[in-house]
């Protein structure tokens, strides 16, 4: 036989269960938030955590319990440049910053060159990368070379039909502008060497030339400019009185030929000096 039961226990058995179900859901709804909780104090918070091993501790993360004012502090500070010593600012620099707080001009002195490298080629300093001090220092020395000697030229000129420009430039090209040994120590500017039958004149070997090899030595630079303009009328190059003495490139064309110098561009060599220094100028006082 079914005993049916009454009502009222129905509702109190659905209320038993609808209780215990919201006991659990509650507890349920507390464990969430306290893991949200624990969590973003973890994430939000500087929280420092020390794991001791033996006698040693590691330290994880940054300073615990620092206040926000302090923090924010801390940041300010942290972004501001540091104090580093000469050579390790200059570690810390990259590469390229190194390189471009580089000097522009290679480390050279004007001993490195001679004096008519920058006469010779105008644009030399600049593809070389050289600085442009050294290009007008040198360029200076061959100006009161000129400066000095151009009264002489002009006068050996009116005297013997050789172009003062001629003159000037083979002086500075034998000579390195007065600076080569055979200048200082011989006052020969030209390169003259002892006739067969020298006499009554001094002659010198050079331990870069030839034992067979004796240069004049003049007691004058004056002497030197002098002997030049007598070989220039010898019979050996008597044939340019024939050029006008303003024509500076026929007479190097034609003292190459006539084999003044070995050098193959001498010629063109001579007609730049004349070119880069205007010493054509001169020629016009004959």
């Amino acid at each position: 036989m079914t005993k049916t039961l009454p009502i009222s226990w129905h509702f109190a058995q659905a209320g038993a269960m609808s209780a215990a179900l919201a006991s659990k859901l509650s507890i349920s709804w507390f464990k969430l938030f306290v893991l949200s909780m624990l969590a973003y104090i973890f994430f939000k918070k500087d929280i420092s955590i020390e794991f001791t091993m033996g006698a040693q501790s590691h330290r994880v993360g940054e300073q615990a319990a620092v206040s926000p004012a302090r923090q924010e502090e801390n940041t300010k500070m942290s972004i501001l440049p540091a104090v580093f010593h000469e050579s390790e600012e200059i570690e810390a620099k990259p590469v390229a910053e190194i390189k471009s707080a580089k000097p522009k001009w290679k480390d050279r002195t004007a001993n490195t060159f001679s004096n008519l490298t920058f006469v010779l080629s105008p644009d030399y300093a600049e593809r070389k990368g050289i600085d442009p001090a050294i290009a007008e220092e040198k360029i200076a020395v061959c100006k009161d070379y000129v400066t000095r000697f151009a009264p002489v030229a002009i006068e050996e000129m009116r005297q013997f039909g050789i172009p003062a420009s001629i003159t000037l430039a083979q002086g500075l090209l034998e000579s390195n502008a007065g600076d080569s040994r055979l200048s200082v120590e011989s006052n020969n500017h030209f390169g003259i060497k002892c006739r067969t039958k020298c006499r009554g004149c001094t002659c010198r070997n050079y331990t870069d030339d030839s034992v067979f090899d004796m240069f004049r030595v003049f007691d004058t630079p004056w002497q030197s400019f002098r002997e030049h303009s007598k070989l220039l009328n010898s019979a050996r190059y008597r044939h340019l009185q024939r050029l006008d003495v303003t024509d500076y490139k026929a007479w190097a064309h034609g003292l190459k030929k006539a084999g003044y110098a070995t050098d193959k561009r001498y010629a063109e060599k001579v007609i730049k000096i004349i070119e880069e220094l205007r010493l054509y100028r001169y020629d016009q006082q004959a």
